[in-house]
This record gives C-alpha cells, sequence and structure tokens, in this order.
C-alpha cells in the first residue's frame, strides 16, 4: 500500500534536494521518490529522546537550544 504525501517547500530547498537525489540515486526515474523515502526512514527511526536526562536541566540558565542539543545527543 503506498500513501500520497503532498508539501510546500521553498523552491531553492526543492531544488537542492532535487540534484542531491540525482546525485545519490542517478539520473533516473524514482530518484526522488527514494531519497524521499530514505529521508523519511531516518527521519521515523531516530529513536526517542531522553526525557529523563533533561530531569533538573530544565530550570537550570541553559538555553533551550543546548538543551535541544543535549537530548539529541543522547539519542544519536
Amino acid at each position: 500500500m503506498v500513501e500520497v504525501i503532498k508539501a510546500e517547500v521553498e523552491e531553492a530547498l526543492a531544488k537542492k534536494f532535487r540534484k542531491k537525489a540525482m546525485e545519490v540515486y542517478g539520473y533516473k526515474k524514482g530518484a526522488m521518490k527514494m531519497a524521499l523515502e530514505d529521508l523519511m526512514r531516518r527521519f521515523a527511526s531516530r529513536g526517542k529522546a531522553d526525557w529523563g536526562a533533561l530531569k533538573g536541566v530544565l530550570v537550570s540558565e541553559v538555553s533551550a537550544v543546548e538543551l535541544q542539543h543535549r537530548a539529541w545527543r543522547k539519542v544519536d
């Protein structure tokens, strides 16, 4: 079974993605589909953030960006 997903993205980003997809998957029909599926699989399989590791950190004077970096470092 397949599902159609539609999204609007910036033109410059779409062009860069198309170019990279063709470089990696070849200049053939289906390259965009393969690149998007690969990207979606990687994104979906990343795992969950360890929120327990952030306990106590949330009340400190650490920026939101630093909190995100700490959370994702634990996942990767």
